[in-house]
C-alpha cells in the first residue's frame, strides 16, 4: 500500500537485551550493604570483555586483580575511547583496595606497581572520586588510602605517599593541619610584635577585622607604590614565628601513669622505668618541650571489632578521623560534644547515654591540663585499641624484642604463618603511622623530634614522608642483635627495620657491638649504601635510597642524684641494717658475702641461668653453704604471655629446690636464696644496694642495664658480677676498666657456663674488702663522671650530624674550593629557609663556624693570607687574602643570630645596623 512503511522482520521486532552498565566507583555509601567478592568479580569480568582484555576467568578476586591491573593501565594509559572505561577498571580496584585495607595489602602492592610511572595522574583521576566518598556518603577512603601508601612504602622503601602529595596537595595540608598552624604562628609572632611597640597588647585591640586580616597575612593585595611607610610602623619581618627549639619526644611508654579512682576520678603520678628516668630530666628543662605517649586511651569501637587476628577486618573500617584543623576526633558521631569540652569546662547537663559517656572520657584533659602547667607538655596518642594490642604485645614484644635480643627461641611460633606475619605487621605499621602523624602535627620546622625504642622504628620513615624539614633522631635502649633468620624467615619485618632506621637523621646505639651489627647487615643487604666512617667524632654516615643518616653510640645513664639523696638519710641508714639482718641472719658468719640481685622477670635478664649457676655455686664449693646468701628481685610483668609465664614458673621452681637442696647444721635459719616477686620502692632499694656485699647484673642480652651503675653509684665498695649481655659492660670495657692489667670487676663472657659462672661468684666471694673497695671506687668515679646530662646532651648536641661541616684540614687548593663548596650549599639552604619562612637549624651555624676557624688556621699569625699547595704533589706555596671570605662568614653568623633572636623585628634590625 503507498505510503505505508515496510514491516520490520521477526528478528528485528525481538529488541537486543541492554548492555549492562558498570557500575560507578566509590558511589556506595558507609550505611550501604558490602558488596560480596562474588559481585566484584562479576563486574570485572564484564568489564574486562568489553575493553576485550583477555583474562583468565578465575574465582579468586586477588589472583585476577593481580593479572589484569598492569592489563588495564596499558589501555588507559593509551587515552583513547577505552581509556575511561579502563580508568573506572582501575578505580573499581583501587575501591575494593582501599575497602580491605588488611586483607587486601598484598593485592593494593600489586595494583600499584603496576601504575609504573603514572601514579601522580592516576592519584589526579581518582582524587575526586575520593573525597565525594567521604564528604557525600560518609565514608574513609582518604584515610584508607594515606594508610595504605603508607604500608606500600615501609615494605618496599619506595615514595609513592610523596607522588600522592605531590598530585593532591591539599591532602597533605588538611591531614597535618598546616593552615591551623600557620595562623598559630602567625598570631604569636603579631602578638610579640604588637607587645613590643607597646600600644596593644592582643589582638584584639586591633582597629577593624580588615587590619586583624591584614596583620594575619590572610588578606592579599599589592601595596602602591606611592604608599609612604611609616619608618616607625612594624614592617613585615621574616616569616618566622620566633619560637625556641623545643624537644619533642616521643614513646610507647608514658612518662606518667593514670589511675581512675571509684569517684570517676583521674589521678596521675610520675611513672617510673628505665625510658623515663632518662629522658625526664631532658625533658624538664623547658616547659615547652613536648611528650607524646599512649596513655591506654585507645579507641574500642566494639562494633567494628575484629574476631582473632586482625587478618579478619570487616569491610566498614575504623581509622581514626581528623577534621580540616588535624585534630583526631576520639568520638566523630558527637564530636561537636568533643570540642565544647575542650573549649569550656561548663558544660550543660548532658542530654543522652552517648554525651554521658564522652564527657566522663574527656574528663581527663582536665587532670593532664593541670599536669601541663607545672611540667613539660603530655599528650596522648590515640589508637585502635585491637591494633595496639597486636602492635605491643603482638610484634614489639612476641617478635621483635626477643629478635634483637638475639633469642629467636622466644619468638611467637604463631610468626611462622606469613599470614599471621603480615596481618600483625599491619598493626605495628597503623601505630606507628599515628604516632608519625601526631608528631608531625605538633611539631615546628626548629624543633627536634626525638624517638625511642623498638615499639617506633618505623616513625621516622613515615614522618620524613609527610615533611621533609624535620629532624628526627631515634635512640634504640635494646640491643640490635638480630639473628640471620630474621632477615629470611620474617623479612617482611627484618629488610623494614633496617631501612626505616636509616630515614632517621641521627640514630643512637647503646653500645659500639650493637652499631657494628647494624652496619654489618646494612652492607651485606644494602649494597648500594655508601657509608663513610668519621674516626675523629666516632660517627658512622650512611646514605642509601637518596637519604642519609648518622650513626652514633651513647652509653645511656642515670641521674644519680636520684639515688645519691637517698644514702645519708637516718631512716636509709636503718633500713640498711634491717635488710642485712634480714637476709644475712642475726649472726651470720664472718665471711659470708650478701649477693643482691634485681631485675624485671624477663627471659633476656637470664635469671634461669643465674640460678643454675648459683646451684652449681654451692656443689662445686660447699664450703659456703651456711655463708653466702643470693637475695634476687624478679619484677613479676607479662604474665599473660605464655612464653612469660612458662620461664617465671620455672625459675621459680629452681629457687625452691635450691633451697631445699641446700642446708647448713651450723647455721639451720640459714637459706641460701630469697627470691622475691615484688618491686620496691626506690629508697628501699637504695638501702639493698648500701647492704650488699655484691651486686650480681648478668642479662643474656640488653641494652645498657642501669642496675649495674645505681649500684655502684650508691656503694662505691661493693664487689660486682657483670655479664658481657649487659651494654654497661661493653661500654666499661671500652673505657679500659677491664684489662688484663686491672679487672675492676668479675666478668661472665658466657651465662650458658654454669662451672666457669659459679666460678665468678666465688672469686668474688673471697676477694679482700680493701680490694673489692678500691675497684668499686673507680666504677663508682666513672659512672659519676658519666651521668644522664651527658647522655642527653651527646645525643642531642647538633654537631654530629653528618649535615654539619667538620673543621677542616686544608693542605691543597682543591680543599680550600671543596670547603667553600660545601659553605656555598650551606648558604643556599639558608636562603631556602628564610624565604620559605622556614627556621634556620643550629647546625648551619655550627657549618659556618667551623669553615670560618678552618680557613683561620692556614692564614699567616696576624693576617688573613692563606698558605697552601697548589696540589697534593706540590711544593709550591701558594698565598691568596681571604679576607673578603672571612668577612662573609661573620656576616653569615651576624646573620643566623639575628634570625633566631626572639626579636619580632630581628630582620629589619639586621638590615638597618648593616646599612
Amino acid at each position: 500500500m503507498e505510503g505505508s512503511e515496510p514491516k520490520e522482520s521477526s528478528s528485528e521486532q525481538q529488541q537486543a537485551p541492554p548492555e549492562k552498565k558498570v557500575r560507578e566507583p566509590f558511589s556506595r555509601a558507609m550505611k550501604d550493604e558490602p558488596i560480596s567478592n562474588e559481585q566484584r568479580l562479576k563486574e570485572l569480568w564484564h568489564l574486562l570483555d568489553l575493553l576485550e582484555i583477555e583474562y583468565k576467568k578465575t574465582t579468586d578476586l586477588h589472583t585476577l586483580i593481580s593479572s589484569v591491573s598492569e592489563s588495564l593501565t596499558m589501555v588507559w594509559k593509551k587515552r583513547d575511547p577505552k581509556s575511561e572505561l579502563a580508568l573506572k577498571g582501575l578505580l573499581l580496584i583501587l575501591e575494593y583496595c582501599l575497602s580491605h585495607v588488611f586483607d587486601g595489602h598484598a593485592v593494593f602492592e600489586v595494583f600499584v606497581t603496576s601504575l609504573g610511572f603514572n601514579t601522580v595522574i592516576f592519584w589526579k583521576h581518582c582524587a575526586g572520586y575520593i573525597f565525594d566518598s567521604d564528604l557525600g556518603r560518609g565514608t574513609k577512603f582518604r584515610d584508607a588510602l594515606l594508610f595504605s601508601l603508607t604500608l606500600y612504602d615501609v615494605n618496599t622503601g619506595k615514595n609513592r605517599l610523596r607522588e600522592l602529595y605531590a598530585a593532591v596537595p591539599g591532602i597533605r595540608k588538611s591531614l597535618l593541619g598546616v593552615n591551623a598552624k600557620q595562623f598559630g604562628e602567625r598570631y604569636h609572632h603579631l602578638q610579640k610584635r604588637l607587645a613590643k611597640y607597646g600600644s596593644h597588647t592582643s589582638l584584639c585591640s586591633l582597629t577593624s577585622e580588615s587590619d586583624t586580616e591584614e596583620a594575619l597575612h590572610i588578606k592579599s593585595g599589592d601595596h602602591s607604590e606611592n604608599e609612604e611607610e611609616d619608618p616607625k610602623k612594624p614592617r613585615s619581618g621574616l616569616a618566622d614565628p620566633h619560637f625556641q627549639q623545643r624537644v619533642i619526644n616521643v614513646s610507647n611508654a608514658p612518662p606518667v601513669s593514670l589511675k581512675r579512682e571509684k569517684t570517676g576520678d583521674w589521678e596521675i603520678k610520675q611513672g617510673s622505668g628505665g625510658l623515663v628516668a632518662c629522658v625526664d630530666p631532658v625533658m624538664s628543662k623547658d616547659h615547652e618541650n613536648l611528650w607524646l605517649a599512649n596513655l591506654g586511651m585507645n579507641i574500642n569501637d566494639k562494633k567494628n571489632k575484629r574476631p582473632g587476628s586482625i587478618a579478619s577486618i570487616p569491610e566498614s573500617l575504623s581509622f581514626p578521623s581528623t577534621n580540616t584543623l588535624g585534630l583526631p576526633l576520639i568520638k566523630q558521631t558527637i564530636a561537636e560534644v568533643f570540642f565544647h569540652v575542650l573549649a569550656d569546662d561548663d558544660m550543660d547537663a548532658p542530654k543522652n547515654e552517648k554525651q554521658k559517656k564522652a564527657r566522663e572520657e574527656m574528663s581527663l584533659l582536665g587532670v593532664l591540663n593541670n599536669y601541663n602547667r607545672g611540667n613539660y607538655k603530655l599528650n596522648p596518642v590515640v589508637v585502635q585499641e585491637e591494633d595496639y594490642n597486636v602492635y605491643y604485645g603482638g610484634i614489639s614484644n612476641g617478635l621483635l624484642w626477643p629478635a634483637l635480643h638475639n633469642l629467636p627461641e622466644y619468638i611467637v611460633s604463631e610468626y611462622n604463618d606469613e599470614k599471621v606475619l603480615r596481618a600483625h605487621w599491619c598493626a605495628y605499621v597503623r601505630v606507628n603511622y599515628q604516632f608519625a602523624i601526631d608528631a608531625v602535627r605538633n611539631s615546628r620546622p626548629q624543633d627536634f623530634i626525638w624517638i625511642h625504642d623498638y615499639h617506633l622504628m618505623l616513625v621516622g620513615m613515615i614522618m620524613q614522608s609527610l615533611d621533609q624539614h624535620l629532624e628526627v633522631g631515634f635512640f634504640l635502649h635494646i640491643p640490635f642483635q638480630p639473628p640471620g633468620e630474621f632477615f629470611s624467615k620474617y623479612s617482611t619485618v627484618g629488610f623494614a627495620v633496617l631501612r626505616g632506621l636509616l630515614r632517621f637523621t641521627k640514630v643512637g646505639f647503646q653500645t659500639h657491638r650493637d652499631r657494628t651489627k647494624y652496619i654489618e647487615l646494612v652492607q651485606h643487604y644494602f649494597g648500594t649504601a655508601k657509608i663513610v666512617y668519621d674516626n675523629k667524632m666516632d660517627i658512622y654516615s650512611v646514605t642509601n635510597e637518596g637519604w642519609t643518616c648518622s650513626l652514633g653510640v651513647f652509653p645511656v645513664s642515670i641521674k644519680n642524684d636520684d639515688f645519691l639523696k637517698f644514702v645519708d638519710l637516718p631512716e636509709t641508714i636503718k633500713l640498711k641494717s634491717d635488710i642485712r639482718k634480714r637476709v644475712m641472719g642475726e649472726h651470720p658468719a664472718s665471711d659470708g658475702r650478701f649477693f643482691f640481685s634485681v631485675e624485671r622477670f624477663d627471659y633476656t635478664k637470664g635469671i634461669m641461668e643465674k640460678l643454675q649457676a648459683y646451684q652449681r655455686y654451692y656443689e662445686k664449693h660447699p664450703d659456703r653453704i651456711g655463708k653466702d646468701v643470693l637475695y634476687q628481685i624478679a619484677v613479676t610483668n607479662r604474665r599473660s604471655v605464655d612464653t612469660y609465664r612458662v620461664y617465671q614458673d620455672e625459675c621459680i621452681d629452681l629457687a625452691e629446690k635450691i633451697n631445699e637442696t641446700f642446708k647448713s647444721k651450723e647455721n639451720p635459719n640459714w637459706k641460701p636464696l630469697i627470691f622475691q616477686t615484688d618491686g620496691m620502692q626506690r629508697s628501699e632499694l637504695v638501702a639493698a644496694y648500701l647492704a650488699m656485699d655484691i651486686g650480681v647484673v648478668t642479662p643474656k642480652k640488653d641494652g645498657m642495664n642501669l642496675v649495674a651503675k645505681e649500684m655502684l653509684v650508691c656503694n662505691p665498695r661493693a664487689g660486682l658480677v657483670l655479664s658481657t649481655g649487659a651494654g654497661s659492660e661493653i661500654q666499661f670495657t671500652t673505657a679500659g676498666l677491664y684489662t688484663d692489667k686491672e679487672k675492676n670487676y668479675h666478668r661472665i663472657s658466657n651465662v650458658f657456663d654454669a662451672d666457669s659462672y659459679c666460678d665468678a661468684f666465688y672469686a668474688a666471694a673471697l676477694e679482700p674488702e680493701d680490694k673489692r673497695a678500691e675497684h668499686g671506687k673507680r666504677l663508682h668515679e666513672f659512672i659519676m663522671a658519666n651521668d644522664i646530662e651527658r647522655w642527653s646532651s651527646a645525643f642531642l648536641d647538633p654537631s654530629w650530624t653528618h649535615e654539619v661541616i667538620r673543621p677542616t684540614q686544608i693542605d691543597t687548593l682543591d680543599d680550600f674550593f671543596s670547603l667553600m663548596m660545601k659553605t656555598r650549599n650551606v648558604r643556599r639552604q639558608i636562603v631556602g629557609r628564610v624565604l620559605k619562612g622556614i627556621p634556620i637549624r643550629s647546625h648551619f651555624a655550627i657549618s659556618l663556624r667551623n669553615a670560618k676557624e678552618s680557613l683561620e688556621q692556614i692564614c699567616k699569625p696576624g693576617t688573613h693570607t692563606a698558605e697552601f699547595k697548589s696540589g697534593p704533589d706540590s711544593t709550591e706555596v701558594a698565598h691568596f687574602e681571604i679576607d673578603n671570605e672571612l668577612q662573609e662568614f661573620e656576616r653569615d653568623l651576624s646573620f643566623i643570630d639575628y634570625v633566631q633572636s626572639d626579636d619580632a623585628d630581628n630582620v629589619e634590625q639586621f638590615v638597618d645596623r648593616k646599612k
